[in-house]
């Protein structure tokens, strides 16, 4: 903002200048400034001061624009291979290995948000105000994505960790949908903790108890059996590893419906006789699971899923094939139309997030599972894309 110009001054009030000379009697005149002078003086500087604050202060919002998309069946070209996510050499982004895969074709793309505002690249207020101008950008709360005081280093942690644990939901849900049997080992790895659990504020996703009031536990049975016997409300001492370091804490059971429990949900370990490689850098979070596993179900059964077509998706993914909501769906229907996907499956929860949002070019299919997004799929590849519910369809229903 330019400086306010300074109010023209009183000539009967104007001093000697540039002479050194003093008015008659030895006093020095002293140069008067009008109360509107005052005022706009005042004006300016809360002006520009407010415009500073407007830059600097941070605001606890965040905000999601159109990310990069990326293609999970087709091989790279060398030279594209540190462009795109996947890392340095040829790999494809998903590998399939211990039984028999299948040439496929069209594309298959996984999408994904850049979002700003979080631990270490906090917004302005002023960039909120842009961003909020913005029709292709969303801006919500903070504390949707981010626990409070969490650190850059802990949001980093915690994607990578969903981004592993997405992969290994996706393999599992595939290799069910195709009828190949996985064991399943409940672990005492802690893989989250409800937040209405006392321990939610003790133990941490990673953690693994190790005994309970000072009497170990050998596996998850057992560390449900001594929690179970205890009486709700009860004070209760863990020993846990975090991080390679054995630890001691301290929490309290709770029962919210009647079984006294910890609340937390302990990690899984699978046993596949077939192995599935994800190459992917620099992307995080859950949101890809179902087009790993769609890519997966693809490789390993004859013909192109796609049929040539070319499409697009997200959605978390439970290892029961159920398709859960991510948040962002609008930005990634955008990425997904400007990368030219002509198909994209969403989340059948989340279909009314794009009501009435969705680009020319592009239609959005709603699926609650893996097996209908397969089906979807298949239908479009086989050009009985009439058949699919799309999103529009999924929210008028309800």
């Amino acid at each position: 903002m330019p400086p306010a110009t300074p109010p023209a001054q009183d000539p009967a009030h104007e001093s000697s200048r540039g002479t050194g000379a003093e008015p008659a009697g030895g006093d020095r005149q002293r140069r008067s400034t009008s109360p509107r002078g005052v005022l706009l003086a005042a004006s300016s500087f809360c002006a520009v001061a407010l415009v500073a604050l407007v830059g600097v202060l941070d605001v606890p919002y965040v905000s999601l624009s159109p990310g990069p998309v990326l293609d999970v069946l087709t091989e790279p070209e060398q030279d594209d291979a540190q462009d795109d996510g996947r890392g340095s050499g040829e790999q494809a982004l998903v590998e399939v290995s211990g039984a028999p895969t299948y040439p496929t074709e069209g594309r298959l793309d996984l999408t994904t948000v850049s979002l700003r505002g979080g631990p270490g690249l906090e917004q302005s207020l002023w960039e909120v105000l842009l961003a909020w101008r913005d029709p292709q950008v969303s801006v919500v709360p903070r504390e949707l994505y981010y626990a409070p005081r969490t650190t850059q280093e802990e949001a980093d942690a915690l994607s990578a960790a969903e981004m592993a644990s997405s992969q290994e939901a996706a393999q599992v849900a595939a290799l069910t949908e195709l009828g190949i049997d996985v064991d399943a080992t409940t672990t005492r790895r802690v893989q989250e903790v409800a937040a209405a659990a006392p321990a939610a504020g003790v133990l941490r996703p990673g953690d693994v108890i190790e005994s309970v009031d000072g009497a170990p536990v050998a596996d998850f049975e057992a560390l449900k059996a001594a929690v179970g016997a205890l009486p709700a409300g009860a004070e209760v001492s863990l020993g846990i590893t975090r991080s390679g370091e054995p630890l001691e804490v301290t929490t309290r059971t709770y029962a919210p419906e009647g079984e006294t429990l910890l609340g937390v949900v302990p990690d899984v370990e699978y046993d596949s006789p077939v192995e599935v490689d994800i190459a992917i850098e620099d992307i995080g979070g859950p949101s890809a699971g179902t087009v790993f596993a769609l890519a997966v179900v693809d490789l390993l059964t004859p013909g192109a899923l796609t049929g040539g077509e070319h499409v697009a998706g997200t959605g978390a993914i439970a290892v029961d094939g159920t398709v859960l909501p991510i948040g962002g769906l609008r930005q990634k229907v955008i990425g997904a139309a400007r990368a030219g996907a002509t198909w994209f499956l969403a989340p059948a929860r989340e279909c009314g997030e794009v009501a009435g949002a969705v680009p020319d070019g592009i239609t959005v299919v709603g699926v609650a599972t893996l097996h209908e997004a397969r089906t979807a799929v298949e239908a479009i590849g086989d050009g009985r894309g009439d058949e699919v519910a799309t999103c529009a369809q999924v929210a008028a229903a309800g």
